[in-house]
This record gives C-alpha cells, structure tokens and sequence, in this order.
C-alpha cells in the first residue's frame, strides 16, 4: 500500500492467505439485515478496519439503504401520516409525507460526494411526475434527504428549480439533524399553500 497507494485486498504469510474483498462482502452482507443503528456502527467499524471499503460499490449500495432505513424511520416516528414506498412499482419518491395543504414526496440521497444541480433537476422531473400509490394525484412539493456535502451554489440552484414544483434540500446524518428536517417540511408545506 505504501508503494503504489492501493489498498491490500489479500495478505499472504506461508499458507495462510487473507481475501479482505471476500470478508467485506460477507459483512455487508450481514450489516444490511441489522436494525440502522446497528449497521450504522457496523459501516463505521468496517470503514476504520478496511480503508478500501469505502470505494467498494456493495458497500456504498449498503450505506445507501441504511441512510434510507434510517430517515425514513425517523420521519414516521415525528410524522406517522408518511407512507414509506412499496416495492418496483411505487417508483418516484422514497416516501410520501400527507400535510393539511398537499402532499410532500421524499427522496433520500446517500453519498459521499456533492450533491449536484444535475442530480436535483433530475429529482425534480421524476417527482413532478411521480404518482406513488400513497399519493395518486402526484406530489405537489420535493424534499430531499441527504447526508451529501451541499454545494454553495444550492440556493440558486433549488430558485431554478422552483418552476418545476416547490423543492428543498435537508442534510441529514443521525437524530440531530430532525429539527432542521422538521424545519424544511415546514418551509416546503408552506410554498404548497403560496403556489397553488
């Protein structure tokens, strides 16, 4: 590693030889069937062991549906109106979240790299046109749950994209951050009620 920078994905010392790639995919494995704390912390030992994991796509896809077991825990547990999507067929948001003057659609973002416009536009569309069996008349306003680095240039970005429908961006990594998340849907709720 040393040498040429890459990690060590196998160790040999006499006959005995390490596949740290093989071990990894059989703990991601295990951590995508615990509860989201437990493979929170599963994730976080996992990353500070074997350095390499963070760049291995199984456990970028794991990291990626913990976030989504994670927010989409806490938002039924401050607003148990939300309806977390069902399977293949319910695509266009992760959740739905009724309010007294329309309907949120809630789509969780997970990664380690900025968040970019491209991305948002592409949310936009998708959700303006989303009809999730929980909200058939489609969604009238976007959250967007990430624990993505924002970009400065998000402010700007999100005016743009107001023209498609009332859109906000949250970042969001544990329990801490639900008072701005609380925050957003409220910001989001009312652009519903001033857009219509």
């Amino acid at each position: 590693m040393a040498i040429n920078g890459s990690p060590l994905t196998r160790a040999r010392y006499q006959d005995y030889e390490l596949f740290m790639a093989r071990r990894r995919r059989q703990i991601v494995a295990t951590i995508s069937q615990d509860s989201p704390e437990e493979a929170r912390q599963a994730l976080q030992v996992l990353s500070t062991v074997d350095p390499g994991a963070s760049r291995d796509p199984a456990v970028a896809q794991v990291s990626a549906l913990v976030l989504e077991r994670e927010v989409t825990n806490r938002l039924t547990s401050l607003y148990p109106s939300t309806v977390v999507a069902g399977g293949p067929g319910d695509m266009g948001v992760d959740a739905v979240l009724p309010t007294a003057r329309g309907v949120v659609g809630i789509e969780i973002k997970a990664g380690t790299t900025p968040l970019y416009g491209s991305q948002l536009r592409v949310m936009a569309l998708v959700a303006a046109h989303a009809r999730p069996a929980a909200a058939p008349d489609g969604v009238d306003a976007l959250l967007v749950v990430t624990n993505k680095p924002l970009p400065a240039t998000l402010p700007r970005r999100l005016r743009e994209l107001g023209s498609i429908l009332p859109i906000a961006v949250v970042r969001w990594v544990d329990e801490q951050d639900d008072q701005a998340l609380q925050a957003k849907i409220q910001q989001l709720t009312a652009q519903i009620s001033s857009s219509e």
